[in-house]
């Protein structure tokens, strides 16, 4: 018998920022191996925000930083993210519904 080993997890810990919604849960587990675009997804259905591939002229917008300081691209691994920018074993991404950090 083969056993494959777990997929490891990136605690998220998403942060509302100005006007954007407070999430009642705001630590998520996510795999180390997802992308950041699955986050994003993620986080437009917590808010019930309609997604980006529907319609993407009528989409509300929805920013995400990590740590408050940069937006990484949509094809970053979460692991990555965590091993460079991790606080206190948790991923921090601030989110907002309007540009909050130049």
């Amino acid at each position: 018998m083969i056993v494959t080993p777990a997929t490891q997890k990136v605690k998220v810990h998403f942060v509302a920022v100005g006007n954007a919604p407070i999430l009642k849960k705001s630590k998520f587990l996510m795999d180390q191996d997802d992308e950041f675009a699955i986050a994003i997804s993620f986080l437009r259905r917590l808010l019930k925000l309609s997604d980006t591939t529907e319609n993407a002229a009528s989409a509300p917008p929805l920013f995400l930083y990590v740590n408050a300081a940069f937006v990484p691209s949509a094809d970053q691994r979460m692991g990555d993210l965590l091993d460079c920018f991790g606080v206190r074993g948790e991923l921090v991404v601030h989110y907002s519904l309007m540009e909050a950090w130049g």
